[in-house]
Parts: structure tokens; C-alpha cells; sequence
């Protein structure tokens, strides 16, 4: 598990292969960014209840438990362009669904199917780039995937924003976003990622073996999905009105077009584990200014959204630089699958729970909720830096 993993990679190759992933990836992450928002406000302006759109948002993410247990066999046998188009024509044909029948109850089992198209398609992408990055690039690279990823989550809200979300013209225009992710993956088609040899350990191992990237994984989905399924709605119970609304998302994604940048120099030279226990316990923190920040005006509000964006940022790069680092070879797409696994069942637990909380103590439970989920988490980061410190210590002796 220490050998270079992109050792067989062409210069050449390696460029056009993570340009073409990231890409396709950023493409992804706008039609996230415009598709969440787009169904909650569908289902608010239509008299669903705050709990069954965040059940129904984490029915999307349920598709994680369908479709990731095979993906290291489907990388390793199709190879990843082929893995992620296929899943590119699951959503596109679910987005078609969902825009013909606007149903509640019809929109569980065909948010499902996009969950899982989804998290096939993220999760490979992750392996993809930790794959044709060299040890001394990642954080780099990282950086770089993160920021062009932003643009395209903050652009989805914008665009949704002047579009609305009274007639078919926003489904239209995200089934348009589709060959927006396929047609650069078409730059890396020939590309494999394969090992001679095995994993070396069974998908449930890697929850041990570095675990905290994967709880932090964990409740990064968490919160993302319950901001994507909910923080629309909440801004609308307090009074916004529904551009400014669907706007709060995508100011938070723009947090993340600048922030890597300065993520990938300190994650270069600050301890990753420490530096990631810092970050998740000021994302939580950040959330407690929300009820005061949707009175604010509207550039004020923007600043505070992006900061807020760009520090959430951190939590998910600095916890796919760690699974970088930590594995090699066939393990990697495991322990990515892995890793996605945990996003997707926090983004099952968080819409569900966060949407209790909102109905509890409308609408302030969301904030509860939110703080909650990371607070809890940030002692994990914590022990495993001082028990690694500790042991270092003790070695050099």
C-alpha cells in the first residue's frame, strides 16, 4: 500500500486524464448544486411537510448501499470513463422521470436511482484523481479538483435562481448538464485502474484502518446534504423571498472556489489529521450566525455564506488527502468506496434527522441539528493525532 500510484502514468496522459475527470466532476457538481434546491422548493411550494423533503432527500443518498459494494469490481473490470458515463445515462433518464410525473411518493424510488448513479459516479472520480496524482501533487491537485468543483455547485442555485422552479425549463436545463459530464471523460477512455494483486482487506476494514476520514466523510455528507435538501426551505420560512433563498447554496459553494487554494499550502505543511479536527469544529461553530445572518443584507450575507462555504471546503479535502496517502493500488478504489459509503449514509441520516429536528423547533432545528453533527465528531480527529504523537514519541526514544 506504498507504492506510487500513478508510477504508470505518462506526464501527458496524467494531465489530459485529471483534466477530463475534474471536469466532468465540476459538471457533476452543478447539477447537484441546481438539482437540491430544485426538488425541496418543488415540494415546499406543493404543501409537503419539512420531514418527508428531508426523508425524501435522503432517499437519494440510499442509492449509495445499491450501488457502491461492487464499484472496485466495475472500475477494475470497465475502467472508471465507462463506469461514470453509465451512470451519467442512469441520471439523466431519472431527471426525465421526475420531470414528467411530480410526485412525492413516485420521486422516492426515482431519487434512489439517482443516488446511486451519483455516488457511483463521485466515488470513482474521487479514486480516478487519487489514482493519477503523484505523492508530491496531491494536496496540489486536490486543491485544484476542490476550487473547479465549487464553480460548478455555486454556479446550480445561481442558474436556478433566475430560472425558478414553476415549470419544466429547470428539469430541461439539468438534463442538458448530462453530456456536460460525459463528453470530457472521453479524454481518459483507455484509462484502467488495476493491480496485479488484491485488496488486502475486506470494505467494512477500511472504516478501521483510517477512520478518521471516513467519519469525517461521514458527517461532511451529513451536513451537505441536509444544507442542499433544507437550507432553501429554511431561508423561506424565515421570510426570504425564493431567489434570495435559493441563492444562500450557492454563495456557500463559491466559499469553496478560493478556499482550497489556501487548504492545499497549509494542509503542506501543517499536521492533516489536527488541521482537519480544526476545520470541522469551525464549520460548526459558523453555523450558529445563520439565524441572524438571513436578516442581514445581502452582500453581508454573501460574505458570510462564502467564508461559512470555503471552511466546509476543507473538511471533505483534507479528508480525501488523507485516503490518498494512507492507500495504494487495488486498495484504493476500496477504501474510496468506503469512503463514499460513509458520505452516502450521512447524507441518508442527515436530511432525516435534520428535518425532525425542523419540525420540532421550526425552523431553528436545522442550526441545532447541523452544530450537533460536528461537535460530536471533532474529539476524533483529536485522539488520533495525540495517540500518533504519542507514539512517534515514544519510537525516538
Amino acid at each position: 500500500m506504498t507504492s506510487d500510484p500513478s508510477a504508470d502514468l505518462a506526464p501527458l496522459q496524467r494531465r489530459r486524464t485529471l483534466s477530463g475527470v475534474i471536469v466532468a466532476m465540476a459538471a457533476m457538481a452543478m447539477m447537484y448544486g441546481f438539482t437540491g434546491p430544485l426538488f425541496s422548493i418543488v415540494l415546499e411550494e406543493r404543501g409537503v411537510s419539512g420531514s418527508l423533503i428531508g426523508f425524501n432527500g435522503a432517499s437519494q443518498m440510499a442509492g449509495v448501499f445499491l450501488a457502491l459494494p461492487l464499484l472496485p469490481y466495475f472500475i477494475r473490470r470497465f475502467g472508471p470513463a465507462r463506469v461514470m458515463i453509465s451512470g451519467a445515462l442512469v441520471l439523466a433518464a431519472a431527471l426525465a422521470l421526475m420531470m414528467t410525473f411530480i410526485d412525492v411518493w413516485l420521486w422516492f424510488p426515482l431519487r434512489f436511482a439517482i443516488g446511486a448513479a451519483q455516488s457511483a459516479m463521485w466515488t470513482t472520480g474521487e479514486t480516478w484523481i487519487n489514482h493519477a496524482t503523484d505523492d508530491r501533487g496531491r494536496s496540489r491537485t486536490v486543491s485544484i479538483f476542490m476550487s473547479v468543483v465549487a464553480v460548478g455547485y455555486a454556479t446550480g442555485p445561481f442558474v436556478l435562481a433566475e430560472v425558478g422552479a414553476q415549470s419544466q425549463l429547470p428539469f430541461v436545463l439539468a438534463l442538458c448538464i448530462s453530456p456536460m459530464i460525459m463528453l470530457p471523460l472521453l479524454l481518459g477512455w483507455k484509462d484502467r485502474i488495476s493491480s496485479n494483486a488484491g485488496p488486502s482487506a475486506r470494505l467494512p476494514a477500511y472504516i478501521r484502518l483510517a477512520p478518521v476520514p471516513m467519519i469525517s466523510n461521514l458527517v461532511f455528507g451529513m451536513a451537505g446534504a441536509t444544507l442542499i435538501a433544507l437550507l432553501a426551505v429554511y431561508g423561506l420560512r424565515m421570510g426570504m423571498e425564493e431567489g434570495a433563498a435559493t441563492r444562500m447554496i450557492g454563495w456557500m459553494g463559491w466559499g469553496g472556489v478560493v478556499a482550497p487554494l489556501a487548504i492545499g499550502f497549509l494542509a503542506n505543511r501543517l499536521n492533516r489529521t489536527l488541521f482537519l479536527a480544526g476545520v470541522i469544529a469551525a464549520s460548526g461553530l459558523a453555523m450558529l450566525a445563520l439565524p441572524l445572518a438571513v436578516t442581514w443584507s445581502g452582500t453581508v450575507i454573501a460574505i458570510y455564506l462564502m467564508i461559512f462555504g470555503g471552511i466546509r471546503t476543507g473538511q471533505w479535502g483534507l479528508a480525501m488527502m488523507l485516503v490518498g496517502d494512507r492507500f495504494r493500488g487495488a486498495d484504493l478504489p476500496s477504501a474510496t468506496t468506503v469512503f463514499g459509503f460513509m458520505f452516502g449514509i450521512g447524507s441518508i441520516m442527515g436530511p432525516a434527522l435534520s428535518g425532525l429536528a425542523m419540525d420540532a423547533w421550526d425552523p431553528h432545528g436545522l442550526v441545532a441539528a447541523f452544530v450537533i453533527f460536528h461537535l460530536l465528531t471533532v474529539p476524533i480527529p483529536l485522539i488520533d493525532w495525540w495517540r500518533s504523537r504519542r507514539a512517534n514519541l515514544q519510537t525516538n526514544r
